[in-house]
C-alpha cells in the first residue's frame, strides 16, 4: 500500500503504469505542483484523523488522473476496509466494489481562482463518491463567503497550509454514489495498476 511513510504519490500522466511510479521531488516543480504534492503527502498521513468516523483505513492515492469528459483530478484517493475479507486473492473490479464498497475522493487544488476550481471539482462527482476543492489557507476567505453554494452542490471545501502542513476541512460532503459508475471502475483499475498490488484488484 502507498502509505504516508513511503511518501510516494504516483502521477498518472501516462496510461502505462510503470511511467507513473517514480516519486517526484519538490525542487524543479511548479508552485502549484509543489503545493499539490505536499498536500497529498499530508493527507495520506492524516486521512484517518480527518475522516475519523470511517472504518476504511486502507488508502491508495495518485496524482493527475484524467477521466474523459470530466477533466484531470489533481489527487484521487481510494479507501477501503481491508479487514472485511481475509482472502488475499486479487478480485475483479466488480467483486472488489461489491465486497469492499470503496470510497473514491477526488481533489482539485487551486492556488487562485476558486470559482474555476469549484466548477472543475463539481465535474468529479461523476466518478467520485466525494469531490473536494483545496485552497491555500491564506486564500480561503472569499470562498468561505459562498460556503452555502459548496454545500448546495455537494462539493467540499478545505484549506491547506503549505508550511505548517495543516489541513482544515470547512465542509466535507458525505460520500454518495457517483453520477456514473463506469468511470469509477476505470479510475480504481488505473490506481490498482500503479499501486504495486496495494489494491486487491486484477
Amino acid at each position: 500500500m502507498i502509505t504516508s511513510s513511503s511518501k510516494l504519490i504516483p502521477k498518472l500522466k501516462f496510461y502505462e503504469p510503470e511511467r507513473n511510479l517514480p516519486g517526484r521531488k519538490l525542487h524543479g516543480m511548479t508552485e502549484e505542483a509543489r503545493f499539490t504534492l505536499k498536500f497529498a503527502r499530508t493527507y495520506l498521513g492524516n486521512h484517518t484523523a480527518i475522516h475519523h468516523k470511517t472504518k476504511k483505513k486502507s488508502i491508495v492515492c495518485a496524482r493527475q488522473i484524467a477521466v474523459n469528459g470530466f477533466g484531470i483530478a489533481d489527487i484521487v484517493a481510494v479507501t477501503w476496509d481491508s479487514n472485511q475479507r481475509r482472502n488475499k486473492n486479487l478480485l475483479t473490479i466488480d467483486d472488489f466494489m461489491k465486497i469492499y464498497n470503496p470510497t473514491v475522493r477526488a481533489f482539485e487544488i487551486k492556488l487562485n481562482n476558486w470559482r474555476k476550481g469549484l466548477t472543475q471539482t463539481h465535474r468529479y462527482r461523476y466518478f467520485a463518491n466525494s469531490a473536494i476543492l483545496v485552497l491555500p489557507s491564506n486564500k480561503i476567505t472569499l470562498a468561505l463567503k459562498y460556503l452555502d453554494t459548496f454545500k448546495a452542490i455537494h462539493v467540499g471545501l478545505w484549506s491547506f497550509d503549505f508550511y505548517s502542513q495543516s489541513i482544515l476541512p470547512y465542509y466535507t460532503p458525505r460520500p454518495s454514489s457517483p453520477l456514473t459508475n463506469k468511470h469509477t471502475k476505470r479510475v480504481i483499475k488505473r490506481l490498482a495498476k500503479t499501486s504495486m498490488k496495494s489494491l486487491p484488484v486484477l
